[in-house]
């Protein structure tokens, strides 16, 4: 911090120079942002494609049955695991009644209580083990789309000639892409029609 004011003359020194320079060597300082000029094509050049991940993941019909069906096993599992849970928070509070109400000894009822317990953690195992093999399905269903992906983009790239075919997404990595390239619908429509056939 002592030494900001000295970096601060010496930040405000170079911008005068430069100033100064720019005002006796007759060039002119930017005015405006610099148009970004793409350089021109040149022959026999890399050829390149994209797909709309956003569109394939809303239009390809394979994808969208697969996410239905294991978003459907989810929600099973998540009721049947809720009953489960809910069972035994039910025969809790009802051991505590009769406990209370003096029905049942001391003995009798940590006897039932760790049994209670008991159940209570196969629950949550029996919850852990469907939610991992969920979680392995879903990663199966990713590994299939890009395989199937795969082989199709290359029979769409030996047809038409692309080096490169890359994803873009809304928010992804690639930031802008210029809409002669897309060719989303065709690789959908062979996407498809190999998905009808196998019916």
């Amino acid at each position: 911090m002592k030494n900001l004011p000295l970096v601060l003359s010496i930040v405000a020194l170079l911008g005068m120079g430069h100033l100064y320079y720019l005002h006796f060597s007759g060039k002119k300082a930017d005015s405006g942002p610099v148009a970004i000029v793409p350089p021109p094509s040149a022959e026999g050049g890399v050829r390149i494609a994209y797909v709309n991940g956003d569109t394939l993941d809303a239009k390809y019909e394979w994808l969208k049955e697969k996410k239905a069906a294991i978003k459907q096993r989810m929600e099973n599992a998540q009721k049947s695991m809720a009953a489960k849970k809910d069972a035994v928070l039910r025969d809790m509070n009802s051991l505590q009644e009769r406990f209370a109400q003096g029905n049942m000894t001391q003995a009798d009822a940590e006897k039932e209580q760790a049994a209670l317990l008991q159940r209570g953690d196969k629950i949550a195992e029996e919850a852990a083990r469907l939610e991992k093999q969920l979680a392995d399905e879903q990663e199966k269903a990713r590994k299939d789309i890009f395989a199937d992906l795969e082989t199709k983009l290359k029979t769409l790239s030996d047809k038409i000639g692309y080096d490169y075919i890359l994803s873009y997404s809304r928010g992804g990595q690639i930031l802008l892409a210029n809409d002669s390239l897309d060719i989303t619908n065709e690789v959908l429509q062979l996407l498809n029609a190999r998905d009808q056939e196998k019916k």
